[in-house]
């Protein structure tokens, strides 16, 4: 009889052995059939991306990820809130304020922009911050991270108040590059892919300043970080599997993008983000896509909006708790 139920223990012991290590691996197996709406912005934002996004439209993935380009962050920021997108890339000044606004219910999941803002100029010459002193500086629309990193970096060079910012005379991206190719405007901040087509358009327009290198200058190096992705906090919290598996994709789609060859060109012309080869080639390398997540990711954001919120508490309204920051 003892011997006979200690072959009947052997058996159990044995087949749990068994079953765990089935029932880990179930765990870990992301599900290939959970429907993942991800939302991202036209331009820079979405550069990273364009693989991910090509592969998905040819059915290339192991993942049901459906992705949209919107041209502004009010068309996403209520759907990553809601629920109704699990994932979004937004300016980061706008994750900020959104999770503050939002009570929590949206997360950092990683850096995917860092600096791509730079100052153009037509006919007038600069050579460092206080050149600019008594001109005005034209920036498309008031609110935003184009205004704020500006007044920033010429508040932390000692010229507050001694520059003029206008942000209302172009208030768009689109409208202002047009302006600056069309001779009306000497000094102006613009994005990359934006200023690629601007240059191109005008060659009596320059590169006057590149403000990731002015950041850094005084802050250090990755902190001057323009776009993330965020997740919905209740999709987070229940499919962790699905986030980290996304990330993974992710940043093998940011990887692929940055060796710039004629490859990745090209996937960025067929996702829709950058309309000409030519374009997209020659503004990639001043694009600062990356893929930064965890500890890195809080250590480098934190400095970006600590001197942000300094400068202008109306970039960010508070400066984000723990919460925030979502780690696998």
């Amino acid at each position: 009889m003892k011997n006979t139920i200690k072959k009947i223990l052997l058996v159990v012991l044995a087949l749990t052995l068994v079953i765990l290590p089935l029932a880990s691996c179930a765990k870990d197996k992301p599900d290939s059939e959970l429907e993942m709406k991800i939302y991202l912005l036209n331009g820079t934002t979405a550069l990273g991306a364009s693989k991910l996004i090509c592969d998905a439209k040819n059915d290339a993935l192991d993942m049901n990820y459906k992705i949209e380009t919107f041209a502004s962050a009010d068309a996403i920021t209520g759907a990553i809130v809601s629920g109704e997108c699990a994932i979004a890339a937004l300016p980061t000044n706008a994750a900020a304020n959104l999770y503050k606004k939002s009570e929590g219910k949206i997360q950092l999941l990683a850096i995917n922009t860092l600096g791509v803002l730079y100052l153009l100029s037509n006919g007038v010459e600069v050579t460092d911050f206080n050149s600019l002193k008594g001109k005005t500086i034209y920036l498309p629309g008031a609110g935003s991270n184009p205004e704020f990193i500006t007044a920033a970096l010429i508040n932390a060079n000692g010229l507050e108040g001694e520059v003029k910012l206008d942000t209302t005379t172009y208030n768009s991206p689109d409208a202002l590059s047009a302006a600056v190719t069309a001779g009306l405007v000497s000094l102006a901040v613009l994005p990359e892919p934006k200023v690629t087509v601007v240059t191109s358009g005008n060659a009596d327009v320059k590169v006057a300043m590149d403000f990731t290198d002015e950041w850094e200058k005084l802050y250090g190096e990755n902190t001057m970080a323009q776009g993330c992705l965020v997740v919905n906090s209740e999709f987070a919290k229940e499919h962790p599997v699905e986030v980290s598996k996304f990330l993974d994709d992710y940043k093998a789609s940011v990887e692929f993008i940055s060796e710039a060859t004629d490859d990745s060109i090209n996937a960025i012309v067929d996702a829709g983000i950058l309309p000409k080869a030519p374009i997209a080639k020659k503004a990639l390398p001043n694009c600062n896509i990356c893929f930064i997540e965890g500890k890195d990711m809080k250590d480098a954001i934190s400095v970006f909006y600590e001197k942000l919120h300094q400068s202008n508490n109306k970039s960010i309204a508070a400066i984000p708790d723990d919460g925030f920051y979502y780690e696998r």
